[in-house]
């Protein structure tokens, strides 16, 4: 039978602790730090922050990392601040302002002169047979039935003309 009073758990592992979520007491701070130096780990696996008191896990590599950067585990669970906290701080130091634009911008645009080129509606003019020979060197005119026809010119209008080196007809000509 299992009793919540069996705290130590079997062949001398360490004993469980479990914390309430706000800041350690200086007496539990030297707790901590004794049962670190003798296990390698903080018991019950979690951190409390000292503004918030939230509960971190801190475990594996990130505790280890954590400890390097505070310098030994008692700065750690002295000065040890979540990401919420650090998050408040910084919005503390630096206040976040929204930028609005100003209606006066808007009223010096309507005021402007804008000067808009007339657009010519009249047809284009047909492409003589040196122009045709000239611009289809570098460019397709006609990709839509190149791609659609299994990349073969059968159909275009220019073929006679054309000088793409892309300009080719199928080897096997349906009949």
């Amino acid at each position: 039978m299992k009793t919540k009073k069996r705290l130590v758990r079997v062949k001398g592992k360490a004993k469980s602790i479990k914390i309430q979520a706000k800041p350690l007491t200086e007496e539990q701070i030297k707790e901590f730090v004794a049962f670190y130096n003798k296990n390698k780990s903080f018991p019950g696996s979690k951190i409390p922050c000292i503004v918030t008191g939230k509960l971190t896990t801190c475990v594996g590599p990130w505790m280890k990392k954590k400890i390097k950067e505070f310098g030994s585990p008692e700065n750690l669970l002295r000065n040890y601040k979540c990401r919420g906290a650090l998050k408040a701080e910084r919005q503390i130091i630096k206040p976040v302002t929204k930028k609005r634009k100003a209606k006066t911008a808007i009223i010096k645009d309507e005021n402007k002169d804008w000067s808009i080129p007339k657009i010519d509606f009249t047809p284009p003019r047909p492409l003589t047979v040196a122009e045709i020979i000239e611009a289809s060197r570098t460019q397709c005119f006609r990709p839509d039935i190149f791609l659609s026809n299994g990349r073969h010119c059968d159909g275009c209008e220019i073929f006679e003309h054309c000088t793409n080196h892309l300009k080719c007809l199928p080897k096997y000509s349906k009949k």
